[in-house]
């Protein structure tokens, strides 16, 4: 927890307001001191009672930067709306704080308006006059970039800083490190700040992510059981603590924590993962109705609706309703953001799974003749095939298409390279995996996630593999 709030005078303005909440007095404290007990409210997961004392911060001191901001953030932090959030912004004053040009800027990010909010941030950084205001604002832009997995932009930021010992500034060059796949760069910078701050669950939540994409599983847990000491109910922390058990495959112990994080994090994402254990578990029609329950609750807009779907359909072709799998992945149509030529390769998937080739084809044909790019087409078939352990066929079509096209091809390598480990290629396989440890290693994580030994980072897999 942040040490402002641990400190003597945070707790006895806190208790001052609780105390007069419950005795239904009118309460003495100022907007910025409202405005840090709604922002502890929220970092306890009790976003009600944050609203509440934002709605009463605003009400008594109407225009007030700090509960206008944080009460804006709140509406596009937990559901998106933009429409709201402005609705605050425009009720602020003092329209010349750093904290508005961020909040406006927040709210183009969310719409999607990238160039507009760079051109806003660019314009309101030319007029600031202050040199301690410059210095903050390209640093706390950088962090704010990160925030939306802008990182060229991010680093475009970084860059104009000249305080690299700050503390905000190493935590956004480590987050761009992360981003781009630099694990090792990552995790050296969020050690060295928390050993100068080693209670900051955000240091130790990166740092969790960071050791988990790298394959360091075990320090992955630890790193999320110390920001969980340090705030129990921290929903990054217990989901990546549930996400490293799930890895390792202690799929009992995960359940308990990906039950924990949707008593405090997102709840139909966490029913969701939930369902995904079962499944694991071989429990299908309790993953199923999860499943189910998880989608009602989404908005329709919600990212996670695609991957959620998928696992639904997954379940109910392992119950052998293929039919009713074959309908819920029509309903991905609907959706946006997916591409209806990679529905049509899950929807050959599924039919693969239950052993109807004929089907599968027809899928596999459309997927082929509505995809802007034949090539990612047919990997993607490709790499249904192999899931489905069609080796030989996988093989034959993924080296052909490599052969006869002139595209950069990115994905896939993995896969091939076991389609040879099966067909004992191993030249083949050789080739073919020192390639995706380079251009996909995340892929290769995934593809070989039983072979690669702990502590060694899936690019440097095929080292093992060629004993180099």
């Amino acid at each position: 927890m942040d040490e402002f709030f641990n400190s003597k005078e945070f707790k006895e303005k806190l208790a001052r307001y609780e105390e007069a909440c419950q005795q239904g007095l009118s309460v003495f404290l100022d907007a910025d001191d409202m405005a840090d007990i709604a922002e502890y409210y929220h970092l306890q997961h009790r976003d009600e009672e944050a609203v509440e004392v934002c709605d009463k911060a605003i009400a008594m001191f109407p225009h007030s930067l700090r509960p206008l901001v944080f009460r804006a953030r709140i509406e596009l932090i937990l559901h998106k709306d933009s429409d709201k959030a402005e609705s605050y912004l425009e009720q602020i004053d003092d329209t010349d704080d750093l904290d508005y040009y961020y909040l406006y800027a927040e709210i183009l990010l969310v719409r999607g308006k990238y160039k507009d909010a760079e051109t806003y941030l660019e314009d309101a950084y030319d007029h600031l006059e202050d040199e301690d205001d410059r210095a903050d604002f390209v640093l706390d832009v950088a962090l704010l970039m990160c925030d939306y997995y802008r990182m060229d932009e991010a680093q475009q930021w970084l860059s104009l800083s000249d305080e690299p010992d700050q503390a905000d500034y190493q935590e956004a060059k480590g987050r761009i490190a992360l981003y781009r796949g630099h694990y090792e760069e990552s995790e050296k910078i969020f050690n060295e700040l928390l050993d100068k701050d080693p209670y900051s669950s955000p240091y130790w939540n990166t740092l969790a992510a960071s050791q988990f994409l790298r394959n360091d599983i075990h320090d992955s847990i630890e790193s999320s059981e110390y920001s969980i000491a340090i705030n129990p109910n921290d929903d990054e922390a217990l989901l990546n603590k549930a996400n490293g058990l799930f890895t390792l495959g202690n799929y009992q112990e995960a359940l308990k924590y990906y039950e924990r994080y949707t008593d405090v994090g997102n709840h139909a994402l966490g029913i969701a993962f939930q369902a995904v254990v079962l499944m694991a578990l071989k429990q299908y029609p309790k993953a199923r109705k999860m499943l189910e329950s998880s989608i009602n609750e989404m908005d329709p807009s919600d990212e996670n609706l695609i991957e959620v779907t998928r696992q639904l359909c997954l379940c109910l072709s392992s119950m052998k309703e293929t039919e009713e799998a074959q309908q819920w992945a029509d309903s991905m149509f609907l959706l946006k953001d997916v591409a209806p030529w990679q529905i049509h390769v899950f929807k050959g998937y599924l039919y693969m799974l239950a052993s109807n080739l004929s089907g599968a084809q027809v899928c596999f044909n459309k997927a082929v003749m509505t995809a802007p790019s034949l090539t990612k087409a047919v990997i993607s078939i490709c790499m249904a095939l192999h899931d489905c352990q069609q080796y030989g066929y996988a093989y034959s079509m993924h080296n052909f298409i490599l052969q006869t096209t002139d595209e950069e091809v990115r994905i896939g390598f993995a896969y091939l390279a076991d389609d040879c480990l099966h067909l004992n290629a191993i030249d083949d396989y050789k080739k073919y995996l020192r390639i995706a440890c380079r251009l996909n290693p995340d892929e290769v994580g995934y593809v070989f996630a039983d072979k690669i030994p702990d502590n060694i980072r899936p690019e440097d897999y095929w080292k093992i593999v060629c004993n180099e």
